[in-house]
């Protein structure tokens, strides 16, 4: 595999082989969206060192230290999120680590209290105003009312975005979903592969009796033959037996691709994130909603319709499986805003201009 750099950067013999082997024997088995992530970041701060005349890493901690600082205030300049600049910083961090360099981010008091000063003048601690919008319980019924499933197509999608949902899954938590990780009687799924577990043991997450049914009508559809007027065999590549329960569907929608349920899983086909992006877009224009919802919708949505509706910090923090307090108390402000005193009060005085 090829370092994630350009041919202009000039790699020194001290630390080629260090970062070869990581490449080798670690960086191939990360999932691909990681590889992809970590190259792009990395790229992104070689092309800022060439365009800026600076060298790039190297042994010198006082070059390396000049190199972030430059490189963040560049950053603080541009329309990036706060969580991007974070994640940007942390991949050279981790590249630092891997190469043996002098890592100034770790080891620079004087630069982690620049990019922390810098980080909070130029308001980067802000939530972007171009977060996903949210799709509160309201907007799932009225999409569950208006939303009558014509095709396999959208017997599936309505399916997928119920259970986005319920268990405040992320686009790529849903396309990982297996038969065999729901429990019909416990109502509960299992998020084996989510990014807040570091263990590696799992989550499980609600589902909601409704949503239980409606993958039950998607997979009785899938193992269907429309043609035969029969139930597909069990052989039929087109059935789902078990594996990956959403999956590509035929351009006209009424049958599954076929899919190879003896493969590997890592090497399985999985629906990719613009297959759910679509799926999110073809929904809301059946169901008439004008807002921009997004496959982060269901997540932050039912975030804030359980703040809505009295769930604790805790119970949200559990539903959504994140590690920490902080987004799940941001959906609770969200929430609390419709039921503070300005709301009551302009309830009260029936304001409506």
């Amino acid at each position: 595999m090829k370092l994630p750099a350009s041919q202009q950067l000039q790699f020194t013999d001290c630390y080629r082989d260090a970062v070869n082997q990581y490449f080798n024997d670690i960086f191939s088995r990360l999932p691909r969206n990681t590889q992809r992530a970590y190259i792009s970041d990395f790229n992104e701060f070689v092309i800022f060192c060439e365009q800026s005349g600076l060298s790039g890493f190297n042994a010198s901690f006082e070059n390396n230290e000049l190199c972030v600082k430059r490189y963040v205030e560049m950053l603080c300049q541009s329309p990036l999120a706060y969580r991007t600049i974070k994640r940007r910083l942390s991949a050279l961090s981790k590249f630092l680590g891997i190469a043996k360099l002098p890592n100034p981010i770790v080891q620079s008091v004087y630069l982690k209290d620049f990019i922390r000063l810098s980080l909070a003048e130029n308001e980067k601690y802000q939530f972007s105003h171009h977060q996903a919008v949210p799709l509160t319980l309201d907007l799932l019924e009225k999409i569950n009312e208006r939303v009558i499933p014509d095709t396999l197509l959208e017997m599936r999608d309505l399916a997928m975005i119920n259970l986005m949902f319920d268990a405040l899954l992320r686009a790529d938590e849903v396309v990982r979903v297996c038969l065999s990780d729901i429990n019909k009687r416990t109502n509960a799924l299992l998020v084996l592969t989510s990014k807040s577990d570091q263990t590696g043991k799992g989550q499980y997450r609600y589902i909601s009796p409704n949503t239980l049914d409606m993958i039950d009508e998607y997979i009785a559809e899938a193992n269907y033959d429309p043609q035969q007027k029969v139930e597909r065999n069990e052989d039929d590549p087109r059935r789902i037996n078990k594996g990956v329960l959403f999956r590509r569907v035929s351009n006209r929608g009424h049958a599954l691709l076929p899919y190879d349920e003896a493969a590997n899983f890592k090497q399985a086909p999985k629906l990719e994130y613009s297959s759910i992006y679509r799926t999110w877009k073809r929904i809301a224009a059946l169901a008439g909603i004008q807002e921009n919802i997004t496959p982060h919708s269901g997540r932050v949505g039912a975030a804030v319709s359980l703040a809505e509706n009295g769930a604790t910090l805790p119970e949200m923090q559990l539903a959504g499986g994140w590690r920490s307090p902080e987004m799940p108390g941001h959906y609770g402000q969200q929430a609390a805003v419709k039921q503070g005193g300005m709301a009551r009060l302009t309830k009260r005085q029936k304001r409506r201009s």
